[in-house]
C-alpha cells in the first residue's frame, strides 16, 4: 500500500526520487549520494543543489546572498557537530548501532 501511494505521488507530481534502500538515518549517506547522482545526470547545468530535511529551516534570501558572494567553484556547505556522540539507544530516532 505504501509503495502504491509513492508510485501515485511520482506519477502525479514527478517529484519523487526513490532508491533501493530504506529511508533510515543509517542510510542518510546513500540518500545523499542518490540525490547528487540524480542532480548530476538530470540537472547538469544547475549551479546549486540543496539537500535539507523537513525539520530544517532554510533562510533562502540569506543563503542566496551568500552563494552569490562566492566565486564559482565546487562548494560544499554543512555543519559538523563535533561534540555529538552516536545515539546508541535502539528506541531513539537517530539510533546508530555499534560497528
Amino acid at each position: 500500500a505504501e509503495q502504491a501511494a509513492l508510485a501515485a505521488e511520482r506519477q502525479r507530481h514527478g517529484d519523487l526520487l526513490q532508491g533501493p534502500f530504506g529511508d533510515t538515518y543509517a542510510n542518510l549517506t546513500l540518500k545523499t549520494l542518490l540525490l547528487l547522482r540524480w542532480a548530476a545526470s538530470r540537472c547538469p547545468g544547475s549551479r546549486f543543489v540543496l539537500k535539507a530535511d523537513d525539520d530544517v529551516f532554510v533562510n533562502v534570501p540569506a543563503l542566496t546572498r551568500h552563494l552569490r558572494s562566492q566565486p564559482p567553484r565546487r562548494l560544499y556547505l554543512g555543519r559538523v557537530h563535533w561534540w555529538v556522540r552516536p545515539q546508541r539507544d535502539p528506541r531513539a530516532r537517530h539510533h546508530v548501532p555499534p560497528a
